[in-house]
């Protein structure tokens, strides 16, 4: 049995206005509780997770990077002492340009860390302001190189595009950028608006204005040409990588797979219950300190919900979805349940059907959302 181990460390020098994943600010005196609270939380799954192999473990936040690197190497050192790692193990950790050094880089990397996933955004200053990124252009290029130098072989970067007042030709230059900068990886996002968030208090007073979403959809498919051109396969919606080095992590939350989620916030999903740890930090470590576990909601998924989540899960994916896959997992006739939700987006164009494979056809692509809600009425 499989499993992916995601690590979250809560801490940002700064939460940016868009971001609403679970981030506090910099507390140096609550985080040496947290480790320890972190790894208490870890030693308590070993003995119930033995039975699993762990293919990939994942470092976000949060920024993973602003802690010491000596806690970042005793971390990595208590998931191998008590989970059974495998030996092409994918280990990722996220970092932010302005909070890591060569010095950490390196520590990291011979620590046994080989995959870091750096979140450039943009490479214009304005833009870096308007986003409230605590880095700067010259940052992003020095900690490429940093990285390179500490021997990282799998090198991933985040960008945003439709961003506000942004135009098809800024972006067009920050795809060039990060193409020169010769990654394995690339995730490029549209930026979204989430409920509680600076940005989207500003967008309700108007005064956060998106490109068209014409323009939006334009720059995506410049995106996937540009990238497609510079030898990347576009392997999810927005994803794409170098032969090989797709993000197995990822690719086990798309294939609906198991894994633990440790640390504030942090969501688990295993024997088909769905289980999720408080958010806030100081909430987490006591919680940890006086009962060993932290888990805030629990929740079973009932037979359809489970295969709805597979669906829209794996339809992210370009390959799509094996049926005979599905079929064996849920033990039920792919086409008694969705058939007639398939035979009208085959109809659209909106999905192909090949080789018993489900998948997104290229204009169902550009439609991601509503054809994926199809499948979870």
């Amino acid at each position: 049995m499989n499993l992916g181990l995601y690590l979250h460390i809560p801490y940002c020098l700064h939460k940016c206005g868009y971001c609403d994943f679970n981030s506090h600010p910099e507390n140096q005196e609550e985080s040496v509780r947290y480790v320890e609270a972190l790894l208490s939380e870890l030693k308590s799954y070993s003995t119930i997770l033995k039975k699993y192999s762990v293919l990939t473990v994942f470092m976000g936040g949060g920024t993973p990077t602003i802690l010491p690197h000596l806690q970042l190497k005793r971390i990595l050192q208590t998931v191998r002492q008590n989970f059974n790692l495998t030996l092409d193990c994918e280990i990722t950790i996220e970092a932010n340009p302005a909070t890591i050094k060569l010095e950490t880089l390196q520590e990291i990397r011979s620590a046994g860390y080989n995959r870091i996933s750096i979140g450039v955004q943009s490479f214009d200053e304005k833009e870096l302001q308007l986003l409230e990124r605590v880095h700067n252009e010259e940052e992003i290029h020095s900690t490429v190189h940093r990285a390179r130098v500490a021997n990282f072989k799998n090198l991933s970067m985040d960008l945003m595009f439709a961003l506000p007042d942004q135009t098809i030709e800024k972006w067009q230059s920050h795809l060039k950028q990060a193409i020169a900068k010769n990654p394995e990886h690339l995730s490029t996002y549209n930026l979204t608006i989430e409920p509680a968030t600076a940005f989207f208090k500003l967008h309700e007073k108007g005064k956060l204005c998106l490109p068209q979403e014409d323009i939006q959809l334009e720059m995506y498919k410049i995106t996937i040409q540009a990238l497609e051109d510079a030898g990347y396969t576009q392997y999810e919606i927005s994803n794409f990588s170098k032969p090989g080095m797709e993000s197995q992590h990822n690719i086990n939350y798309w294939n609906n797979g198991e894994y633990l989620g440790v640390g504030a916030g942090a969501s688990s999903y295993l024997n088909g219950e769905r289980f999720k740890n408080v958010n806030l930090p100081s909430i987490y470590i006591r919680e940890i300190e006086t009962k060993s576990n932290a888990i805030d909601t629990r929740e079973r998924l009932e037979p359809l919900q489970a295969m709805g989540e597979t669906l829209m899960l794996g339809l992210r994916l370009l390959k799509g979805i094996s049926i005979d896959v599905f079929e064996n997992r849920f033990q039920v006739s792919f086409q008694k349940v969705y058939g007639k939700a398939v035979e009208s987006l085959l109809n659209q164009e909106l999905i192909t059907f090949n080789q018993n494979r489900i998948a997104l056809s290229r204009k169902g692509l550009f439609l991601a959302d509503s054809v994926i809600l199809k499948f979870m009425a």
